[in-house]
C-alpha cells in the first residue's frame, strides 16, 4: 500500500486525515500485509496527524488497531506500532502517552522474551523520567535496566537468537555492558547523598566492567570517582 493522496484532494483536510487512516488500518487487517510496509505507512500517517494536531487521535486509533491485531493473532505487527507509537509520542514530549505505551511495549517484549527490545524500551523510559524530573520513577526503571542488562549477558547468544525485528541488528554485547555500566552508574549518583557505600560499591563495578571492555579512560575517571567517595566516606 503506498499513500499517494495529496491534502485538498477528498474534501476538508480532516476528511482527507481519516481516510487516510482508514485505508493504513484496512492494509494493517489484511492478512497478507508486508510488516516492514506497514511500518513505513505508519510513519507516513503519523506525520499527518501531526501535521493538524491529532496526535491524541491518532494514538487512540492505533492503540485500538493494535488490540484488532492482536485479537486477530498478528502479535508481530500489533507489537511493532505500539513501540513506533511509544517513540513518536516521546519524540513530541507527550509524556503521559508515551510512559503508557512503553510500559505496555516492555510487557510485550517481556511476554517473548524479546530481552535486546525490553531494553530499548527500558532506556525511552530512563529518557522519559530523566525529562520529567520524576526520581523516584527513575530510580525503579534503573532496577529494572540492570536487571535487564544482566539476564541479557548472562546468555546473549540466547538473547539474539529471540530478537524480533524487522530492520535493525541486535545491540551488540559491549554495547550492553556500556548500557550496564551507565546505568549503576546512575544508580549511584543517586545514592552518593543518603547510601554512599552502596554507590561506592556500584562505582566499582563501573569501573571492573570498563576494565573488563578495554575502556582505560574510563577506569581512570571511575578509579578518581572512587578514591573521591572513599576519602568522603572516611571523613565521617
Amino acid at each position: 500500500m503506498k499513500l499517494l493522496l495529496r491534502m485538498g484532494q477528498i474534501g476538508t483536510s480532516e476528511e482527507f486525515v481519516q481516510q487516510a487512516y482508514k485505508k493504513f488500518s484496512t492494509y494493517c487487517l489484511n492478512s497478507r500485509a508486508d510488516v516492514i510496509m506497514a511500518r513505513q505507512d505508519f510513519k507516513d500517517v503519523g506525520d499527518l496527524f501531526v501535521k493538524t494536531n491529532e496526535l491524541e487521535s491518532f494514538c487512540d486509533k492505533t492503540i485500538e488497531l493494535s488490540r484488532e491485531l492482536r485479537e486477530n493473532g498478528n502479535l508481530r505487527l500489533s507489537d511493532i506500532l505500539i513501540n513506533e507509537l511509544s517513540k513518536l509520542c516521546l519524540s513530541f514530549s507527550n509524556y503521559n502517552r508515551a510512559e503508557e505505551l512503553l510500559l505496555v511495549a516492555i510487557r510485550n517484549c517481556q511476554n517473548k522474551n524479546d530481552s535486546l527490545h525490553e531494553l530499548a524500551r527500558l532506556i525511552d523510559l530512563e529518557k522519559l523520567y530523566k525529562e520529567t524530573n520524576n526520581r523516584k520513577a527513575l530510580f525503579q526503571i534503573l532496577g529494572m535496566k540492570k536487571a535487564c542488562c544482566k539476564k541479557i549477558l548472562n546468555n546473549y547468544e540466547d538473547s539474539v537468537s529471540n530478537y524480533d525485528s524487522i530492520l535493525k541488528n541486535p545491540t551488540s554485547k559491549k554495547s550492553v555492558e556500556i548500557q550496564l555500566a551507565f546505568t549503576y552508574s546512575a544508580l549511584a549518583e543517586m545514592l552518593e547523598r543518603r547510601k554512599p557505600e552502596d554507590a561506592l560499591r556500584m562505582y566499582q563495578k563501573v569501573r571492573e566492567i570498563y576494565q573488563a571492555i578495554k575502556c582505560p579512560k574510563e577506569v581512570e575517571f571511575y578509579d578518581k570517582k572512587i578514591n573521591w567517595l572513599l576519602k568522603k566516606i572516611n571523613k565521617k
